[in-house]
């Protein structure tokens, strides 16, 4: 969000950052205007002369809220080279006429708040800054792709090609807009979990870093986003791995398999089983394809689809050649009707034109699908159901306060003191929740004026009483908590696919669920016999088990939330929660 940090300067006589501000008492001059860049408009006045004069200065504002991502300052009685000279009220009543004129040319934009302040010496002079909103009228569709597979197999190369449009040099140059730390570089080891982004337009167009200058700018001209979720390969890094698949809520699993590798390993199928306990769809991108050798690759092709016939019977698999019906293909994808596999080589780079041609395709629905290994009732992700919001990041920011990021599970929220919602946020340590009120939305970096189910957002917001916010927390409206279905608590219970044989002789385990992970007491286990044809059954056993953070500490849970589980570098179990005790 873009704040009054954009209007002060550094002062070199001071040799540090000097917060000026028109409204600052005492404030005769001001930094020069910068016109090459930033949000910020110096006027000594406006007057509305014509419409061909505020057309002008209509283009003039889109600029600037350009520049701001949605968010444009407009300092009045001030000239371009920041001499404070003010103006007459009646002046400045004329101004903020012809700014509204220029707004409404603009359609989607707002005057948000007006501040004045008069100057002392010279009588009835005025000064003024307005601060202008470009709200988000677009409906955007989201869709999450969390990418998994072993170190080495390509993930972070694979998505540098998809989000930079540029080929692979061959010893990982594509993988370099993506790493965030030096040690990543040098090691070639994902550490963290990174974010990529593709969108495209109307017309189906790929927008990337390529052909835009900014994420924002691609969100700004996107009818349909694709965020990439990537993730760790090295078995050191599985906590984060961990978070990256129930944290980010993801729509689609992305596993990555080398097409040079000697076998299909046992992460790899590892991964194929939680992609259909979960119940999300599924699409294996093969790479390295000009380094495989045909008789090597033919043996791991088959050895791949021996094991999604064993881990998802249900799901076809379809080897995707060409951007032919990828309508139909994306669609049977995301009702877990088929696996599509692509073939692709970052190097000459090839098989990328049919991955972004299903990617602009896929759609998630918020039908209320519920995964096939959970019966519940909890239609959480339906547009009817109360506000839910989770919380991945906080952040302060200067004269805006707290706001937080993450994804909305369920529900609607929207700006303003008519939105009909009595929010309130935590769990705190007690388990407890305090009133909150939301002052403004970002929807994928965009000014909105609401957020909607199954899409990422950062919301502005002011707690009506001191209050610690951390990662982990939920915004949710009241009436979530008075309906009983979602609960907060330390013990629940889950059922669960066992993925390591030796998880029954243990005491605790490291529970993830949704962005948070805590040492849970493991109180009681049941094994079960399925041959009720659950999708994933057929590979693994069954069991439901009773857990309890250590800590006693409570947590936002519900029936149907992902969980997922780790003794130290290994996996235990993955599921979703049966019971809130």
């Amino acid at each position: 969000m873009t704040t009054r940090d954009t209007i002060y300067s550094v002062d070199a006589a001071c040799g540090g950052k000097q917060l000026l501000s028109v409204l600052g008492e005492g404030v005769t001059q001001l930094p020069p205007e910068s016109d090459g860049s930033g949000n910020v408009e110096y006027k000594t006045k406006l007057n509305p002369e014509n419409e061909a004069r505020t057309t002008h200065l209509a283009t003039q504002l889109k600029w600037r809220l350009a520049e701001g991502n949605g968010h444009a300052v407009y300092v009045l009685g001030v000239h371009d080279d920041g001499e404070v000279v003010g103006i007459s009220d009646v002046e400045l009543q004329l101004t903020i006429q012809t700014i509204e004129d220029m707004a409404r040319q603009l359609g989607n934009v707002q005057i948000s708040s007006i501040d004045r302040r008069r100057l002392e010496d010279q009588g009835d002079q005025v000064v003024a800054e307005v601060h202008i909103t470009q709200r988000n009228i677009v409906r955007r569709t989201e869709l999450r792709v969390t990418v998994l597979g072993d170190h080495g197999a390509g993930k972070s190369t694979i998505l540098g090609c998809l989000t930079y449009d540029e080929a692979d040099d061959g010893r990982g140059k594509a993988r370099l807009n993506l790493l965030r730390h030096r040690h990543e570089v040098e090691s070639g080891r994902t550490s963290s979990i990174t974010l990529g982004t593709i969108g495209f337009d109307a017309e189906g167009l790929v927008l990337n870093y390529a052909n835009n200058r900014s994420a924002e700018h691609i969100f700004q001209r996107s009818r349909h986003v694709v965020t990439f979720v990537d993730t760790c390969g090295y078995v050191k890094h599985l906590k984060t791995t961990a978070s990256a698949i129930v944290g980010h809520s993801p729509h689609v699993f992305c596993l990555v398999l080398a097409a040079d590798a000697a076998t299909v390993t046992g992460t790899t199928r590892e991964y194929l089983r939680i992609a259909a306990v979960l119940g999300v769809p599924l699409m294996i991108v093969v790479t390295k394809m000009d380094a495989a050798l045909k008789p090597q690759f033919a043996a791991m092709m088959h050895e791949l689809l021996g094991a999604l016939d064993t881990v998802v019977p249900g799901r076809g698999k379809c080897i995707v050649t060409s951007e032919t019906d990828c309508d139909s293909l994306a669609e049977d994808m995301m009702r877990l009707a088929v696996v599509p596999i692509f073939t692709t080589s970052a190097v000459r780079s090839v098989g990328f034109g049919e991955l972004t041609a299903v990617l602009a395709k896929s759609r998630h629905s918020c039908s209320g699908r519920t995964p096939a290994t959970v019966t519940t009732n909890d239609n959480a992700r339906t547009h009817g159901n109360p506000f839910e919001f989770h919380i991945e990041h906080v952040f302060s920011i200067d004269t805006v306060g707290k706001v937080v990021t993450g994804w909305v599970k369920a529900g609607t929220i929207e700006v303003g003191p008519d939105s009909g919602h009595h929010l309130l946020i935590g769990p705190n340590a007690l388990g407890e929740f305090d009133d909150v009120d939301v002052t403004s939305i970002h929807a994928l970096r965009i000014p909105s004026e609401f957020a909607q189910a199954d899409s990422s957002a950062a919301l502005a917001i002011q707690p009506r009483k001191s209050t610690t916010v951390r990662k982990g927390m939920v915004v949710v409206d009241a009436d979530c908590l008075n309906r009983g279905i979602k609960r907060v608590s330390a013990e629940f219970v889950a059922r669960i696919a066992v993925l390591d044989p030796d998880f029954k002789a243990l005491n605790s385990v490291i529970v993830h669920v949704r962005s948070t992970y805590r040492l849970a007491r493991v109180l009681e286990i049941t094994d079960e016999t399925t041959d009720d044809g659950d999708q994933g059954s057929t590979s693994g056993s069954w069991a439901t088990v009773r857990l309890r953070f250590e800590d006693g500490i409570c947590d936002f849970l519900c029936a149907g939330m992902p969980v997922i589980a780790r003794d130290g570098q290994r996996l235990t179990f993955v599921g979703h929660v049966a019971i809130v005790v």
